[in-house]
């Protein structure tokens, strides 16, 4: 049975009181609506497991029969996340943040921001800040959200002192206006993205920009691995973009122009293979996952365009 909090809260949205995918009693489990149409019409797409960290549990993933968004439901609610979540989890590490603040740069929109004077950068789930401290070393003014205290706090270790621990509705944020606004790898994260990337329209200065990555549930890599797929990182991903319905929260939260871009991850096949193949046996994808050459090979044939293995949006205001 798990524990929930309907009773304390009638106003929350419905919170189930079975699962068979709890990690033990105290997990709370909520039932939701599609996040980006709010339609309830739904029908399973998958079900799996947690093919990150091995927690126990099976999670499903509902496809919106409106408007095809996917979605974790029910999902893990927030209270309840910090459980799936090691507590060495390495985002969480001073080192780290040292040794990735001086990463050599790629050619990625959040890697070719022009340096900057006085202009205003912020950073959603922001981890222990490795990203903000190689931006405000070009001339940003950096600002952090974090979710997690102990990221947050490693953060302000390093000198980054606007580091807000919280979420985007909780932040305050209000009176500022920002040049660019990044989430990398955190979008599927949020409970609620909507209304989240709504508030960040509403700071998002004129002119400015918002760049946001994410696996791309719709991609080649997703369709040949189902449930084995890494990139649904269960439960802790609640909402899985298509490249169409990543474009389509982005354009009702209010952006006036999207661009979504395509990236492959060699790495989402070696490990989806190898998952794969211990559950089917496949000869085939072992032998493709115990080679980096092969698992190269695979996916440039296959993780073209929107068959890519990560979206990449950049959302612009007027």
């Amino acid at each position: 049975m798990t524990r929930t909090a309907a009773d304390s809260d009638p106003n929350e949205a419905i919170r189930s009181a079975e699962s068979d995918s709890a990690r033990d009693a105290t997990t709370i489990f909520i039932e939701r609506a599609c996040p980006l149409c709010g339609a309830d019409e739904h029908a399973i797409h998958l079900e799996a497991g947690d093919t990150t960290f091995g927690f126990p549990g099976l999670f499903k993933i509902a496809r919106c029969t409106t408007c095809e968004m996917l979605y974790t439901r029910p999902q893990v609610a927030p209270e309840s996340i910090g459980a799936y979540f090691p507590e060495d989890y390495s985002a969480h590490d001073a080192d780290r943040a040292r040794r990735h603040s001086t990463t050599k740069k790629g050619r990625d929109p959040w890697d070719t921001l022009e340096p900057a004077g006085d202009r205003n950068l912020l950073d959603v789930g922001c981890g222990s800040g490795a990203f903000m401290l190689r931006q405000r070393d070009r001339g940003w003014n950096v600002f952090g959200i974090e979710p997690s205290e102990s990221a947050a706090e490693v953060a302000r270790s390093l000198g980054l002192e606007n580091v807000w621990t919280g979420d985007v509705a909780s932040a305050p944020i209000q009176s500022r206006q920002f040049d660019v606004i990044t989430l990398m790898g955190v979008l599927d994260h949020i409970p609620t993205p909507l209304a989240a990337l709504t508030k960040l329209y509403d700071v998002c200065g004129p002119g400015g920009r918002l760049i946001a990555t994410v696996p791309n549930a719709g991609g080649a890599a997703a369709g040949k691995f189902g449930p084995h797929w890494p990139g649904w990182d269960l439960p802790r991903h609640q909402n899985h973009f298509t490249p169409k319905t990543l474009a389509d929260m982005l354009r009702k939260a209010g952006f006036d122009r999207v661009e979504v871009l395509w990236k492959r991850r060699t790495s989402h096949w070696r490990q989806g293979a190898r998952l794969y193949a211990d559950a089917t046996g496949n000869i085939w994808w072992r032998s493709i996952a115990a080679s980096r050459n092969l698992c190269g090979l695979v996916a440039r044939l296959r993780a073209r365009g929107p068959q890519c293995d990560e979206l990449i949006a950049v959302a612009h205001r007027q």
